[in-house]
Order: structure tokens, then C-alpha cells, then sequence
């Protein structure tokens, strides 16, 4: 019976590897990825395990600390490499599928498990964020824990896996701040179609209080050691901010849009399973293993509350894919197709040979999947190389925080901020040199570049003031 599980469940994991693994080490650590991936290594690289730092004199108070300090963990262990920073993106990616799996047995059959399954790992928003590093798949990895024990509490009417379901929920408030609240509504609904209405006090009661004490603990221990600084850019930048529409917005139809637009082919069995739905009244008895109406409850109150918020990003979106394939699953799995029966009957012979195949054949072939490293660093980088300039010779000018990140990540070294170290000081220091944008529309005498690389310059140490003066 095991056996026979583990290879009905085992292609989906294969296809979402076929899929990921080729070429992984294309690209560079750009935006997001690059400053994640300093801030978690720098956690084990003289930092501080507990609280993340932006560089060794800027306290990182956006985001919680678990998704960084796992990716800074591999980084620290195995190597600065693009790859090794992907790895527990993937990871998660596999959990977060294998979770689903694990969930609609609860609920669904076997088949439906399965073909859902395959069609997560192939939705194209879902596989393509494994190539940077991810909070939000982190987040969903706990997310869809606790989505496996409600389930399990609705079928074995069981209160202590709610319980269990809190903690999850807790560590995904470590991973994003306060979105994975959000599901403890969901879940009132499940058991509300479910008729668990014992459940409902437990939701509150347990999970809810659960989730609370699993995060609380970081969150003051940085209210103790930062104050209202902390508070000031965790909950009113980040939260508060965004929800006001003052860091970015985007139209209610945001989503929609991009569902419409990426979620193919698998637009066509969503359609079909609306139809199928509304042709065939489900008995009230059975909405507890109605895996349409659960996927479909999960999606509705997800989608509406992300497209109120005006920060929208494509990211945010990932929430919804797993459920989205319960739902087309569910579709599918009632197509007349006896041909599509037989096939998984016999655990879908040919399927796992296909992909690994296909994995083969994209890792050997010259795809460029994204774009080759930053060729304005490369060429910055081999100019210092090529000197011979120590690391302490090498400031900054007004750059970017990424920017800063990607040095350190190439280099091991933070470069130092040339605005924080007085003209007697540099002075003191031959040849040394500062990294500026190439732009001039920095306000301060813009000297002539020792050397220019796109939009990076190598400028003069004595940039942006005067040497009989201290700097700002």
C-alpha cells in the first residue's frame, strides 16, 4: 500500500524537478535575491542569528528572520554560489507540493492528489519562483502545514491538530509579517461548509493563540533590543504603508490579469470545472469532501483580500496556486476520458521516464534561461582585481543597498561608506577608490571616473567633500 503510494505521489515531484533543475546556476543574485541572500549569510558571517543586518552597522527590521537565516545557513555551509541559494527555494517548493498532495488526500481521492499535483508543478508562476530566494514560498511551505492538519481535523474531528496547525501559522509569521493570519478566516470557513462547528471554538482558542506564542518571542526580543525603531519600519513601513498604497499600487484586476495571462493551459480545466460544478448540484452531506468547493472557498477569500491590498506583486499571488490546482484536479478527474482512467490506474507508466528526460535533455541543451551576471560588476571587480586594491582601500558613494549587498556577496567584504569616515582618515588611506553610480545627478562636484563600467564608476576617494573639511 505504501509502495503504491509512494509511486503514484512520486511523478509530480519528479516533473517539478525536471523543471527547476536545468541551467539553475544562470543568472545573477539580482534585487531581491541578492540582498536576502547577504543579509541570511551575513547571520553566520559575524552577524547575528537573531536579528538580521542590511550590512554590519544597519539592523534589517523588514522582514522576520526564518527564510533568511535557513538560505544563509546553505550559503555559509556550501559556498557563496547562485546555486546554493536556490537549493531551499526548491525545497520549499517541493514541500509545498507534497503538502498539497498530503492535503486533498484528506479530502479527495487518490487521483485527484495525484493529478493536482502535476498540476501545480507545472503552473508557470509556481515553478518559476524557485530561481530566487523566496519569503513568500517559505511563508507558503508553513501555510500549507497547517492547511494539512485543519483538513485532518475536520476528518478526525480531532482539536489538538488545530493546535498543531497554530504552530505552523506561527512560523510563517517568522517568514512574512502577519499574512499568514490571514488563513485563520479560510479555515472558519472550511469548517463552517463542513458543518465542524465543535471546531470553530478551537480555531480561535487554539490555533490562533498558538500561532501567537510561536512568533511573539523574536518580535520582542527586537522591540527590546531596537524599540520603535523596529516597530516604526516592521509593522508601520511594511504593513502599514503598503496598505495604504504609499510603497506601490496596482488596480483591483491585478491578479486577474495575471492569472489570466500565466495560468495556461490549465485556464481550460479551471473552466471545465466550473462548468462541470454547475451542472451537478453536490448533496449538502458531501461538502466536506467537495475539494471544488474547498479550493474554490481558499481562492475566492484569498484572491479578494490581496487584490484590496494596493501593494501588489506577482509573488504575493502564490498562495493561490495550490489550490487552484485542487480545483482543476477536480475537473479532470471527471472528464469522460477513460484513456486519462486507465493511465493513472496503472500509476502513469512512462510518466517519470518522460520527465526525467526532458530534465536531461534542458539541463544539456544551450537554453538561456535568464540573463548571464551583471557585466558592469564583472568589469568593476577584475579593475580592483587587476591592482591588486585591498578591500579596506574600497568605499562607496550613494549606492544602491542591492548594490552593496552584491559586493559583499562577490567579494566577502562590506564595502565601507566613504559619507561616515572624516577627510583625515581617508587621507591617510593610498589609493583609495569609492564605487558610485555612473550617473551625475548626485548633487555633489562630480570628478572624472579613474575608470566606468555601464552604470557603475570607480571615483576618486576624496568624492563628495572637501578634504579641509570632516564629511557629514
Amino acid at each position: 500500500m505504501v509502495r503504491r503510494a509512494f509511486k503514484l505521489y512520486f511523478p509530480p515531484l519528479i516533473i517539478l524537478l525536471a523543471v527547476t533543475l536545468p541551467h539553475l546556476g544562470q543568472g545573477d543574485f539580482r534585487r531581491d535575491t541578492g540582498r536576502y541572500a547577504a543579509v541570511g549569510l551575513y547571520m553566520f558571517d559575524g552577524g547575528n542569528l537573531l536579528t538580521p543586518y542590511l550590512n554590519p552597522e544597519t539592523p534589517y527590521f523588514n522582514k522576520p528572520p526564518l527564510p533568511l537565516f535557513i538560505h544563509g545557513f546553505f550559503l555559509k555551509t556550501f559556498g557563496t554560489h547562485l546555486v546554493v541559494a536556490r537549493v531551499p527555494s526548491i525545497l520549499a517548493a517541493l514541500g509545498v507540493l507534497l503538502l498539497s498532495m498530503m492535503s486533498v488526500r484528506q479530502i479527495g481521492s487518490r487521483a485527484e492528489a495525484v493529478v493536482s499535483g502535476m498540476v501545480l508543478a507545472l503552473s508557470y508562476e509556481f515553478f518559476r519562483r524557485t530561481r530566487e530566494i523566496s519569503l513568500d514560498f517559505w511563508q507558503l511551505f508553513f501555510v500549507m502545514f497547517a492547511v494539512y492538519f485543519v483538513l485532518r481535523a475536520m476528518k478526525e474531528n480531532r482539536r489538538h491538530e488545530l493546535v498543531l496547525a497554530g504552530v505552523f501559522i506561527g512560523l510563517g509569521l517568522l517568514c512574512k509579517p502577519l499574512v499568514a493570519l490571514g488563513t485563520i478566516p479560510v479555515f472558519a470557513a472550511w469548517l463552517i461548509i463542513s458543518r465542524r462547528y465543535a471546531l470553530l471554538p478551537c480555531l480561535f482558542w487554539g490555533t490562533l493563540p498558538a500561532a501567537v506564542l510561536v512568533a511573539a518571542p523574536w518580535h520582542f526580543y527586537m522591540y527590546h533590543k531596537f524599540g520603535h525603531a523596529f516597530l516604526s519600519q516592521y509593522f508601520g513601513h511594511e504593513v502599514l504603508d503598503r496598505a495604504r498604497g504609499l510603497i506601490l499600487t496596482n488596480p483591483f484586476v491585478y491578479y486577474f490579469k495575471l492569472i489570466a495571462q500565466t495560468y495556461w493551459p490549465w485556464m481550460i480545466g479551471l473552466a471545465y470545472a466550473f462548468y462541470h460544478r454547475g451542472r451537478r448540484l453536490v448533496p449538502h452531506r458531501e461538502n466536506s469532501r467537495d475539494l471544488f468547493l474547498f479550493g474554490g472557498v481558499w481562492v475566492a477569500l484569498i484572491l479578494l483580500g490581496i487584490s484590496c491590498f494596493p501593494d501588489k506583486k506577482p509573488n504575493y499571488a502564490l498562495p493561490l496556486y495550490p489550490m487552484m490546482s485542487w480545483m482543476v484536479a477536480w475537473g479532470l478527474c471527471r472528464m469522460p476520458w477513460m484513456k486519462l482512467r486507465a493511465w493513472y490506474r496503472q500509476g502513469f507508466p512512462g510518466l517519470k521516464t518522460s520527465f526525467v528526460s526532458l530534465g536531461i535533455i534542458l539541463a544539456v541543451a544551450p537554453i538561456q534561461f535568464q540573463k548571464p551576471a551583471d557585466p558592469d560588476w564583472k568589469s568593476i571587480l577584475s579593475w580592483f582585481k587587476d591592482r591588486r586594491v585591498m578591500p579596506d582601500h574600497i568605499g562607496y558613494f550613494k549606492l544602491e543597498a542591492d548594490d552593496i549587498c552584491y559586493y559583499y556577496l562577490q567579494t566577502g567584504d562590506w564595502l565601507r561608506d566613504i559619507h561616515k569616515m572624516d577627510a583625515e582618515t581617508r587621507a591617510d588611506v593610498p589609493n583609495f577608490f569609492a564605487i558610485a553610480p555612473a550617473s551625475k545627478n548626485s548633487g555633489d562636484p562630480a570628478p572624472t571616473p579613474v575608470f566606468k563600467a555601464g552604470n557603475l564608476a570607480i571615483l576618486p576617494g576624496d568624492v563628495g567633500f572637501d578634504r579641509d573639511s570632516p564629511a557629514p
